[in-house]
């Protein structure tokens, strides 16, 4: 339980009141895993959750815990929502700390009626972004269950497959590998569906000449993991001359990740990488993100970003190149920045 990381952000805002609503964030502080709020009342701290997530939130002993619910049920169960909750265990109006990114439009105008809202959550991903031991060992564990599910997905590959088909086996296979859950729908996509870097899996069979682009990752103790690989399938000597591309723009971007460095110089190196080979317009999203509980956080790998890598952050590094109704690639890898080299956590071998 990390709660008492809650203690410098008010400090350092002057704030006596705080409240986190965003379920990565509860899990972050609590362990809880569910909706509801952690109400920070001036040094007094309460888990408000529903009252049917009472029992499983109970389970944390470190915490008062108070349940609503619509109508009166019982006399320690709060009657209204959550904001009535907050408002009956934190009266005084004033300042409140809120991890706005994470709240809805109409939780935040409800809070917004009694309190003066305070945005904290950039302030808890920065918080979030350096991973400790006993998240790196359950990032880890995904990691297991995904390369095992990589490993599935390569020897599965037969002509006239489908691709929800090699998506269903894949997912077992994380499962099988002790995955609590996926981190995100699996993606499989072959041939022109390749170019489609957030597809999703048809019954499109696969065909000689095809492109394949897996896309997955598992969830393991409510950790993330993110791995893409991508075969080629009797393919040509263009695709192949564009993997290459792609695996070199990957591999000299991995080796300047390291603590300290300026995120958007690791989508620079990728990206100029591509555009020498003048595909750089086929190159069309940020070079990489954080991985954590979600499995897109803090910090951002792209153009644009201000955000500087550090020792104990745990990123990616995916470039890609998608021709439209012809052919992708994109090569990933989930990498923990050290101070020197970087440990990267591959899945499969990335040559060809």
């Amino acid at each position: 339980m990390r709660v008492n990381k809650l203690d410098k952000i008010k400090e350092e805002n002057n704030a006596k009141n705080l409240l986190i609503v965003g379920e990565p964030n509860l899990f972050y502080f609590t362990g809880y895993r569910g909706v509801g709020g952690l109400l920070d009342c001036d040094g007094s701290r309460t888990l408000i959750v529903p009252i049917l997530e009472r029992n499983r939130a109970t389970k944390l002993k470190e915490l008062d815990v108070k349940a609503y619910y619509p109508v009166k049920l019982e006399n320690d169960v709060i009657e209204g929502n959550l904001v009535r909750a907050v408002e009956t265990l934190c009266p005084q109006s004033g300042e409140l700390l809120v991890d706005v990114g994470y709240t809805s439009v109409d939780l935040f105008l409800q809070l917004n009626t009694k309190y003066k809202i305070k945005n904290i959550t950039d302030k808890i991903l920065q918080i979030r972004s350096i991973k400790e031991e006993q998240e790196i060992e359950a990032i880890r564990n995904a990691h297991k269950a995904t390369s095992l599910a990589m490993k599935q997905a390569k020897e599965a590959i037969t002509e006239g497959i489908k691709e929800v088909e090699l998506a269903g086996i894949i997912d077992m296979a994380m499962r099988k590998g002790g995955a609590e859950d996926y981190a995100f729908p699996s993606i499989v996509a072959f041939g022109e569906n390749s170019a489609e870097p957030h597809h999703i899996p048809t019954r499109r069979p696969l065909r000689k000449g095809d492109s394949i682009v897996v896309d997955i990752g598992a969830k393991y103790d409510g950790y993330s993991f993110d791995s893409t690989r991508t075969f080629l399938f009797d393919s040509t000597e263009k695709e192949k001359r564009i993997y290459e591309v792609v695996l070199e723009a990957q591999l000299e971007a991995i080796d300047a990740v390291t603590d300290g460095v300026e995120s958007s110089l690791i989508d620079k190196i990728a990206r100029d990488r591509i555009e020498r080979s003048g595909y750089g317009k086929y190159f069309v999203h940020s070079t990489g993100h954080g991985v954590g509980i979600e499995v897109h956080e803090s910090p951002t790998i792209s153009m644009r970003s201000k955000d500087i890598l550090k020792e104990g952050m745990i990123v990616t590094v995916e470039p890609g190149i998608y021709l439209h109704g012809e052919t992708g690639v994109r090569i990933e890898d989930t990498i923990l920045v050290r101070k020197g080299k970087p440990e990267v956590m591959e899945t499969l071998f990335k040559t060809l």
